[in-house]
């Protein structure tokens, strides 16, 4: 087979092969490159809640509570002093769980109701939709919250983001934000990356090969040209 018949079918092929996959890279990194990556992240989303250790009664507190919980909780990785649901707790990190307890009586801090959870979610929330659900979730979390610790509230408003919120039930602190441009960005970049289970291995064996056969498809379409644009008799006569 004469070379200008081999490097059409080789071309011929590996665009067969491949084109598919260079079509989903164009499309899925265009759409990564054109949406802002703050939008992504759901920046716009969310608001901070305003600082309220001001309104704290600090004399009201017990002054020997520390040293009390210190001695209750001896193998605690930290004890800390922090505001949470509006309201002092001591946080207290032992290796196998973490325990609240209010910060005036000692006790230990309920987690949230779901009318609770609602109240921490609407607080955090920048917009001014209503909540469409609520979800505690212990077991079986949505991909997109990776490997975030459980349980979490899932707070979803009903706007047209399609945002979700997720809120620890424990502190009431905002954990995560997700909403339907950041779920097709995630679908985007699985394509991209070709990782259809965890979408996080940018090294696997899927993308090197294909990128290999990307790449011998570039040269066997330079190599094509060569023949097409007959580059080889024009450089002998140059030559001559």
């Amino acid at each position: 087979m004469k070379a200008s018949r081999l490097s059409q079918k080789l071309h011929k092929w590996l665009g067969l092969l491949v084109g598919l996959q260079l079509l989903i890279w164009t499309l899925s990194g265009l759409y990564m490159v054109v949406i802002d990556i703050d939008i992504i992240h759901g920046d716009h989303l969310v608001v901070e809640p305003s600082n309220q250790l001001d309104l704290i009664d600090w004399p009201s507190l017990p002054p020997t509570l520390f040293e009390t919980l210190a001695k209750a909780n001896p193998e605690a990785q930290s004890i800390s002093l922090n505001l949470l649901r509006s309201q002092l707790m001591y946080h207290v990190d032992n290796p196998n769980k973490t325990t609240l307890y209010d910060a005036k009586s000692g006790l230990t801090v309920a987690d949230l109701t779901v009318e609770e959870a609602h109240q921490q979610a609407q607080q955090y929330y920048a917009g001014d939709a209503e909540i469409s659900s609520a979800t505690l979730i212990e077991a079986n979390p949505p991909s997109e919250i990776g490997s975030r610790a459980l349980p979490l509230w899932r707070i979803d408003f009903d706007d047209i983001w399609g945002s979700s919120l997720y809120i620890s039930p424990q502190t009431g602190e905002l954990v995560s934000k997700r909403h339907t441009l950041w779920r097709v960005f995630d679908f985007a970049w699985m394509l991209h990356i070709m990782d259809y289970d965890e979408r996080e291995n940018v090294n696997n064996g899927i993308l090197r090969i294909t990128s290999s056969l990307a790449l011998l498809l570039v040269f066997s379409g330079v190599w094509y040209l060569y023949f097409r644009l007959n580059l080889g008799r024009i450089w002998r006569r140059k030559a001559q």
